[in-house]
């Protein structure tokens, strides 16, 4: 049965407490494994193309060299050894395995004018309709309109980012606000199919570390993805309008969401599998915001957080809302999370400054609303909106199982809804949360069961406008 406890040693016993199990599940897909791809047994030494693994000179031609004529020969393994590459913009190509043998650092060049397409390169930018100014930049690694490539080993890929987030912080300065994340991203995929990423650590993009866009099958294990906790806007893996997605025992501390799934076709993001991953530093395990396409079919489990901003976020605002549905999260441990749980229809930024904030609280759409993070939320009062499909979030059938939080959490959670279209279906289920404060509910239907939350100040359960609470 289900128990509501607070610290000072008030108990409210609402049923009875019974032992937690573990959810087994497995996904609905196979993920990509170097066996199924099929690797041609050719082998291309990027050393006999001409790399010299100086560090200060370019050995983008010999790499490219040794990319194309492994592609030309049907596929083959392309190999990097021991040695620091630095290198220009790459472009993978089908039937590849990009092999980084251990001890291989690979370094992406910091110099701007490397990332702005070429005529010719066009085909490896990003889409505006995708993200602001994305067809402005190419990334490091690219792939376009390709199959079966792997990118494998025990060496490292680092974007060297510093130079590039430096100049955008010095905008961000100048305007007194945040703008687009104009900076080249580190791993680019589209329109591709059966994609590997196994073994590599991947760290300090100029911004997001890993993005692709319309992918099938693609699968990201043991890796190790990493960025300073204060770089801005360095998403670890963010798969948009992609089907059969695989993230699997990487472990990944950054500076913005550890995954962030977004869709803007319809139908077009759909099964995932995200399983046995530590995620330390970071945003959370997110979908969104992007969600006008709907995202569903997502299974999460046996996934570990540790000193992260968030945990599990669903995210999304009106205007760019869908429906997210059919989603589970089972046997989910998080120590000294901040926020564990936000399921919101609401992603506003907040002011920058602490003055522009206070006043954004008191005046205008927000007032008597709150702050988390750094976003911005009105007061339960707001009124309805029209609804519109493919614009308004709704967010249905979504399944906690088995989730245990401890340590420093300062909220047990928020679900926030719209008021013209609430959430449904939002259950939780053998559930033990320590907070300072309680979980924050507004325009959704919850059912708690088999729960215990246990708060230090309030309410366990803050009901506000719209809150259909039910407990199992």
């Amino acid at each position: 049965m289900y128990q509501l406890t607070i610290k000072n040693g008030l108990s409210i016993s609402l049923l009875t407490l019974t032992a937690s199990f573990t959810v087994l599940a497995s996904p609905s897909f196979s993920p990509v494994t170097l066996d199924k791809l099929n690797i041609a047994s050719k082998q291309c030494n990027i050393r006999d193309y001409g790399a010299e693994a100086t560090g200060i000179w370019y050995d983008t031609k010999a790499f490219q060299a040794a990319i194309d004529d492994c592609a030309q020969s049907g596929g083959g393994k392309v190999i990097v050894p021991a040695g620091y590459y630095l290198s220009e913009p790459l472009f993978l190509k089908s039937n590849i395995e990009f092999h980084l043998e251990k001890g291989a650092v690979l370094q992406a060049a910091a110099e701007e004018r490397a990332y702005h397409p070429t005529e010719e390169q066009q085909k490896w930018s990003g889409s505006s309709k995708l993200w602001p100014l994305a067809d402005k930049w190419i990334a490091f690694i690219n792939i376009a309109e390709e199959k079966n490539v792997a990118i494998t080993g025990e060496g490292i890929i680092d974007g060297q980012g510093s130079t590039l987030l430096e100049k955008y912080r010095a905008a961000t300065r100048k305007a007194g606000k945040k703008g687009p994340t104009n900076r080249p991203r580190l791993l680019f995929f589209k329109d591709a199919s059966n994609i590997l990423i196994e073994g590599v650590t991947i760290q300090n993009s100029p911004s997001f570390h890993i993005v692709f866009n319309n992918v099938e099958d693609i699968t990201i294990n043991k890796t190790t993805i990493f960025a300073p906790a204060w770089w801005q806007n360095t998403d670890a893996i963010d798969p948009m309008n992609s089907r059969r997605v695989s993230i699997t025992k990487n472990n990944i501390s950054v500076g913005d969401d550890h995954v962030a799934i977004k869709s803007t076709i319809s139908n077009h993001s759909h099964d995932f599998y995200i399983a046995d991953n530590n995620f330390m530093l970071g945003r959370g395990l997110s979908i969104g915001s992007e969600t006008n396409g709907g995202v569903s079919n997502l299974m999460a489990e046996n996934n570990t957080f540790t000193d992260a901003m968030y945990g599990i976020r669903i995210k999304s605002p009106r205007g760019k809302g869908g429906e997210v549905k059919d989603i589970q999260y089972n046997n989910t441990t998080m120590i000294n999370v901040k926020t564990p749980i936000v399921l919101s229809a609401y992603y506003k930024g907040a002011p920058t400054t602490k003055d522009a904030r206070i006043k954004a609280l008191q005046t205008g759409e927000f007032a008597g609303g709150f702050m988390l993070g750094d976003q911005i939320y009105p007061a339960d009062s707001e009124q309805p909106k029209a609804y519109k499909e493919g614009e308004t979030p709704y967010f249905n059938n979504i399944n906690f199982n088995n989730l245990t939080v401890k340590g420093n959490t300062n909220y047990a959670g928020f679900i926030i809804g719209t008021p013209e279209k609430p959430f449904n279906q939002i259950k939780f289920s053998n559930i033990n949360i320590e907070a300072e404060n309680g979980f924050k509910v507004r325009n959704a239907s919850v059912e708690f069961s088999k729960t215990e939350i246990k708060v230090e100040k309030g309410p366990e359960v803050i009901k506000e406008k719209g809150s259909q609470i039910t407990n199992q």
